[in-house]
This record gives structure tokens, sequence and C-alpha cells, in this order.
């Protein structure tokens, strides 16, 4: 085309030709102008037609932990999770995996008990360790107030629903990856969580109105993320309302109101976006991939990591443990004088009970209850009060369990744990003395710890 152009604008110049000068003035200026117009169609693309980034970004993410440090291990079932556990998997992970982002739903604290703040710093020392990019406050995490939170040095908190005048609390976390890629993360917590572990002056935002100012606030930026990560602290019905947003991604959700409730880990996929949930007490992580095609189109990879006991203990969080064990004994023992205070004689003690029940005693004494404290000693648990109150007889109660010095004739799940304090049936026997024993199992006997209990099936075993 450029070349029958320049035959038939630029023929020879013939003086006898009937055009002028000014006529051939326009011809060359016609020329250049088609030429300057091709050469610009050839050499600049349309914007519209530049590729957009392509890539793959690793999300890990986790929730629910609520205190759990190291899994129990009275069911085998049940021994997964644990910070020694999740380092080796980060670890593993990060060295297999470029592009990795890793966050945390909430809920890492649960009950607020001396003990329990004492793991809740633990776990905040661990999960700074393990290099969290964003980690979401759920209703648990008010537990122990604004301070304990503010405490934690360089914590990568994130919540974008409230705004504390006390507390200039990040609302945005934005990464940038190896590969050129960028993810922006959000987190927005269910109102109606937040209230009842709120002051007064705290400012709570819708979380959909929330979401939407931070996006409209991305998309004003010089360099909009590639990935919005939008972490949720809701019930499952109410986060998944979030896949009609436009400007999500992901959608990652977490909320426990107990540590027995059931997590529906089924991932749901919407019109290019995904939504998932982690599982309960840290026991199963969770890893998409997600790959970011050319034309911005989105594919994603899940899979729940169970970090059971294949998973081995990192050396660095087994001595951090090592570390709350000890602060954990010293706290027993400083409160013996406490517990003595509270002493009083309710207790018949097993031995009482054998005087009139030796055959009922000869089933209990084989029994693993009949050595359920000596279970704690092989694991140098044998001063932890979450674990003794279902290793002893009424710790916690007064006349109950000291110490193992204090009260020997207190250790194991003797007969009074289930059918009450017999001290004066032992002295003046009736009949029809004891409770319900069924009501007492499930003091202990709860899914964490036993999961496959059944009263008819369990009952057979110490059956008298």
């Amino acid at each position: 085309m450029i070349e029958i152009l320049t035959r038939k604008i630029l023929r020879p110049f013939n003086p006898s030709a009937s055009h002028s000068g000014r006529a051939r003035t326009v011809g060359l200026l016609v020329f250049w102008s088609v030429i300057v117009f091709f050469t610009s169609c050839i050499a600049s693309p349309k914007e519209d037609s530049v590729a957009k980034k392509t890539g793959q970004i690793h999300i890990i993410f986790s929730g629910n932990t609520l205190a759990e440090l190291k899994p129990c291990g009275c069911a085998k079932e049940e021994d997964q999770g644990g910070f020694e556990r999740r380092m080796s998997y980060l670890k593993e992970v990060r060295a297999g995996a470029n592009n990795v982002l890793l966050v945390d739903t909430g809920d890492n604290f649960k009950e607020p008990t001396r003990q329990g703040k004492v793991k809740a710093k633990y776990l905040l020392r661990a999960m700074r360790e393990m290099k969290y990019d964003a980690v979401m406050l759920g209703d648990h995490d008010f537990v122990y107030g604004n301070s304990f939170l503010r405490e934690a040095e360089n914590f990568p908190w994130l919540l974008s629903n409230i705004e504390m005048n006390s507390w200039p609390l990040a609302q945005i976390r934005v990464k940038s990856f190896e590969n050129g890629l960028s993810a922006a993360i959000l987190a927005v917590a269910d109102p109606d969580l937040l209230y009842g572990n709120r002051h007064a002056q705290d400012k709570i935002i819708d979380a959909k109105k929330a979401v939407e100012s931070q996006l409209r606030q991305l998309e004003g930026s010089n360099t909009p993320p590639d990935l919005v990560v939008l972490l949720t602290h809701m019930k499952r019905e109410k986060a998944l309302k979030f896949l009609g947003v436009d400007g999500v991604d992901v959608i990652i959700n977490g909320h426990m109101e107990k540590d027995t409730d059931l997590i529906d880990m089924q991932p749901v996929q919407k019109d290019g976006k995904i939504f998932v949930q982690p599982g309960s007490r840290g026991q199963k992580i969770g890893e998409l991939s997600v790959i970011i095609g050319s034309q911005g189109e989105l594919s994603f990879d899940l899979k729940m990591v169970p970090m059971g006991s294949k998973i081995s203990l990192d050396p660095e969080m087994v001595q951090l443990y090592d570390k709350y064990n000890k602060e954990v004994e010293d706290m027993f023992f400083a409160s013996l004088s406490e517990r003595k205070s509270k002493k009083k004689n309710v207790f018949g003690t097993e031995k009482a009970c054998k005087t009139c029940h030796p055959k009922i005693h000869k089933i209990w004494e084989h029994s693993r209850h009949g050595k359920a404290y000596n279970t704690l000693r092989k694991i140098n648990k044998a001063f932890d009060p979450e674990c003794l109150v279902c290793h002893v007889v009424g710790l916690n109660d007064p006349g109950g369990f000291i110490s193992e010095i204090d009260t020997p004739d207190l250790m194991n799940v003797q007969c009074e744990v289930c059918h009450g304090p017999a001290l004066k049936h032992s002295k003046v026997p009736t009949a029809g003395f004891g409770k319900d024993p069924k009501q007492a199992c499930k003091q202990c006997h709860v899914k964490n710890h036993s999961p496959r209990f059944n009263f008819e099936k369990y009952w057979g075993k110490i059956k008298h």
C-alpha cells in the first residue's frame, strides 16, 4: 500500500505539466501524512491490546486456632495442629514455591483466663516468626483488650471496618512479589460479632460498605493490585454474599463460636471468584494457588493440608513451646498457697470406695481411668491445669486436687469424678447415691479430645 501511494504522489517532475508548485507541495504533505499514519499503526499497538501481567500467587491461609498451641494428643484422630508443625510446613512451602502470601482469618485466642493470656502471648510470638503478611482480628481476639494487641510489635494486624481512636489499625495491606504481581488484602468482620467486644468510642462500619470504600481507594491508586484477597470473619452464609462484590477475587472466611463447631471446607466458585475456609483449631491449613491468565482471568487450585504427625516439629518452635510450658508450670506452683486455702474434706477417695465395692474398684484399677494421671507424667503435663482437670479429682473445686505432693489420693479419674463427692456417703452409706455418670462423661469426652466417644461402647470397658 505504501509503495503504491509513493508512485502515485511522487511522479517525476515535468516542467511542461499543468500542475502548479502549490499542488506539488500539497501532494508531498499528503504523502508524508499517510506514511506517518501507517508507521504508527505498525509500530505502536493500541493500548487496549497490551498484555496483562500473568503469573501465580500461592496463598496459605489459617484461622480459628482458638489458642491451641499444641494438640492434646488424647485421641489419634485429633492429633493435628500446633505451631511446631505449622512452622515446619511453612518452611517447606517457602522452599518450594515463590510468591507466597500468608494470611489468617482470626479467632486465635479463646477464653480470658490467666493461662489463656499466656497462650495468646506465645501464639503471637510464633506467628510473628512465621512471617504472616496479614492477620485479621476476630471477635475472640479482643478478649485481652487493645493494649495487649498493641504490645505485639510489628505484628500485621488487619481489620478494614473498624476505626479506633486509640489505635491506628491497618485497613489495607499490599504485598508485591518477585514475579511483578501484587496482591491487596482487606479484612472485614460482622459488626454483630464486634459490638459485644468493643468500646463505645470505636466506630464500627458496615462490612460491605467498608469493602467498597477500600476497593475504590485501590482502583484510584497509581499501581492497582493484580489480585484482591478479602478476609472475612462471620458466619458462612453472610461471607458467601461477598462473591457478588465486583473487584474481590478471593474470599477467605473464618469464625467459630465454640471449639467443637464443624467447619465446611468445601470451596465455592462463582463468576471467576472463589470462597474458601480454613479448618478448626489450626488442624488443617489451606493452600490456594491462584493463576492469573493473559486476559486477567483467574484459575484456582485448592488443597487442605492436615497438620498431622507426618509433619516434623520445628526445632525453634519446640524451644518456644518449652518456654510456654515452663511459664505455665511456674504459674501452677505459684498458685499452690491460694488453692491450699480452699482445702476441705468432701472426697472419700478411691480407697474409701474400695471398702464396700471391691469388685468395682478392681475394674476401675485396671482401666485407663485408673492410670490417667500417669499419662500426663509421660508427656510432662502434670502441672498444666487445662490437662489436669480431666485427669484428677475435683481440680478447681473446694477440697479437690491441689498437687501431686499435697493431694496424692486425688490423682486419676476416680469414682467421685463421675458420682460426686462421697465422703459423707462412705461414712453413712445410703441407697441411691451418685449422680448420672453419663452426664459426667460429657465433661471430658468432648469432640476435641475424644471424637469417637460413644457412651454405650465406652461403658462396656468400665461397666460395673
